[in-house]
Formats: C-alpha cells, sequence, structure tokens
C-alpha cells in the first residue's frame, strides 16, 4: 500500500516537472468510509505534509499512562496469585510426606514476595488524607479506670450507701490502729469533700446520722445536703494532739472531724464561721444536737478551744450516756 502510494507521489511531481502541468490538489489517499476526506498535501507545487494519514491515538495523555501501569500491576499480581496457587499444588504435595517424616513443619505460603506496585501506596495515602475524621465518644462503662470517680467505689461494712473501699489492717505504735479499716467515699447517699479512714462501727453510725438526722434537717434548704466537709478520720495521735495526753478516738479509727456542710446551690455552713450567726446558724446547732445520741462524743465550738472551727463526733462511751459539749 504505501509503495503504492509513493509510486502515485513521484509520477505526479514527473508529471508537472515534464508539461507544466496542475499538480494535483487533493490527497491520492481515497477517502475514509465515513466520507472523510484529508486536505491537500500539495500547495505551490511543493510537499508540505506526508500523505500517509496520521495513526489514530498516535500520543497517550498521562491518564492512559496511569492506566496502563495499573493494568501492568494488575498483571503481575495475578501472575503472582497464579504462581502462589501452582507452587501450593505441586510442592507442597511432594515434599509434605517427606517433611512430615523428618519433622519438619510444610511451607504454608510461596517464599516468592507479593508485589506492591507504587500507585496503590499513592491512592492510599491520599484516600487517607481526604477521608472524614470519624471520633467515637467512649460510653461511662468504657471510661479509663483512672477516670473513674471514687463516689463511683463499691458499698462496704455490708451497707449500700457506705460507698468506699476496704483497705489492709492497720498497726500503730502506742496502741494506734485498726484491725478492718475502710476508706470511704460517701455515706447515706452524701459526699464527703476528702476520702476517710475509719472502722465499720464509725462508718455505720456516720451514715445512720446522715439519713436519720443531717439530711432531714438540713432539708430543701439550697437544694438539699450535697457534701460534708470532712477533715479528719483516722490520725495516730492523742487528745488534741497534746503531748502527754491519753490517746484520741482517731487513732483508732473511731472519730471523725467536720468542717462544715456544703449544699446543692453551693452554699457552706462553716462551723467557724457561721456557728454563732450568719445563714445556717441555727441549723448547724440542730445538726450537732442530733448528733448526741447516735455518737458516744459530741465536741463543738462551746467544749473549747481546740474545737472552734469544727465538730468531732466518736463512737466512744464512757459513760451510761453520749457526752455532749
Amino acid at each position: 500500500m504505501l509503495k503504492r502510494v509513493a509510486l502515485t507521489v513521484l509520477a505526479a511531481m514527473l508529471a508537472q516537472a515534464a508539461f507544466g502541468q496542475s499538480v494535483l490538489t487533493t490527497s491520492p489517499i481515497p477517502p475514509l468510509r465515513d466520507g472523510t476526506h484529508y486536505p491537500s498535501v500539495f500547495q505551490g507545487g511543493a510537499l508540505y505534509r506526508s500523505p500517509i494519514p496520521r495513526l489514530r491515538g498516535g500520543s497517550l495523555s498521562s491518564v492512559d499512562v496511569q492506566k496502563a501501569k495499573e493494568i501492568s500491576a494488575l498483571v503481575q499480581i495475578a501472575e503472582h496469585e497464579r504462581q502462589e496457587q501452582g507452587f501450593r499444588e505441586t510442592a507442597l504435595e511432594t515434599t509434605t510426606t517427606r517433611n512430615f517424616a523428618a519433622g519438619v513443619p510444610p511451607i504454608q505460603y510461596s517464599l516468592i514476595p507479593r508485589l506492591r506496585p507504587r500507585y496503590i501506596g499513592r491512592i492510599a495515602a491520599q484516600a487517607k488524607k481526604t477521608s472524614p475524621r470519624v471520633t467515637t465518644r467512649r460510653s461511662p462503662a468504657q471510661a479509663s479506670p483512672k477516670r473513674v470517680v471514687r463516689s463511683a467505689r463499691g458499698s462496704v461494712c455490708g451497707v449500700s450507701s457506705i460507698k468506699g473501699v476496704s483497705v489492709a489492717r492497720i498497726s500503730g505504735s502506742g496502741g494506734c490502729g485498726i484491725a478492718n479499716p475502710v476508706k470511704i467515699t460517701s455515706v447515706g447517699g452524701v459526699a464527703l469533700t476528702r476520702e476517710i479512714t475509719l472502722n465499720c462501727t464509725a462508718a455505720k453510725t456516720f451514715d445512720r446520722w446522715v439519713s436519720k438526722s443531717a439530711k432531714p434537717i438540713v432539708g430543701r434548704q439550697g437544694g438539699g445536703l450535697a457534701a460534708i466537709q470532712v477533715i479528719g478520720g483516722y490520725a495516730c495521735r492523742t487528745r488534741n494532739s497534746q503531748k502527754g495526753a491519753k490517746l484520741s478516738e482517731h487513732a483508732k479509727g473511731n472519730a471523725v472531724d467536720i468542717a462544715g456542710f456544703k449544699l446543692r446551690d453551693g452554699t457552706i455552713y462553716s462551723v467557724q464561721r457561721n456557728w454563732n450567726s450568719g445563714r445556717g446558724a441555727s441549723t448547724l446547732r440542730s445538726l450537732h444536737k442530733s448528733a448526741c445520741g447516735p455518737w458516744g462524743t459530741v465536741l463543738g465550738p462551746n467544749a473549747n478551744k481546740y474545737h472552734k472551727d469544727h465538730f468531732h463526733f466518736d463512737t466512744a462511751r464512757y459513760r451510761s450516756s453520749s457526752y455532749c459539749r
């Protein structure tokens, strides 16, 4: 075909030179089936482009090149899988018996590494950048143990309303210590502002007093009783921390010191500030009085200078009735 075209062009040029006749104005190549004609290949008696038509799709775009690379990679992967399957069906079958006899486990997979086209890594990285970030919220049950608030601890001393944990036996010098101590965080459904250590007898007495006396006395004031400001529990010391004095009930886990009561609206009835005047004075005196009976010893600001800023409650009973000052 090309030889025929070349001869046709040469003949035309010779005819022009010999006879001075007009040159061809259209391509000698026959029109395509769809009726398309190529433009003239001669202008002014000179050949200005090849009469051979350009191949369709003579240049590939970057998209086509990328697709070609992807197809090539997929073909390589398919070939790898074919080899791996053949490896399992032939090599393993012929060596299984021998390997088991020698105590060597058979090879489970092909030793040929799996191909990983570079474009797969780029696509995965791009997808990671463009994909929306999804965040999930943990439910309270899934929260880290470090975030669990102390009020969520279990019950102790066999009473559901006493929250805390049992701890190891406490042994101290001079008679200090508790055989079965507990660290409590709330009693009677009311939180303590700090964790204190008591024995179960004192913890149960505290729980009953809060449930039957403290909460009803406060009532709906400020929305109700929210927390008790405790400043002392177990402590190996003498009474009022005085040298030469008798051992304090705190040293046996029998006592608790209370500095105030916090209401749900944020109001605080402070023993030091409100005992004699101000809002909550009558409530504080009622609370002090209600403790006399459930507790063996009840001391307040009127007892001595050591109790100007707090109530001292303990379970010790040295007389037939409670000692309250």
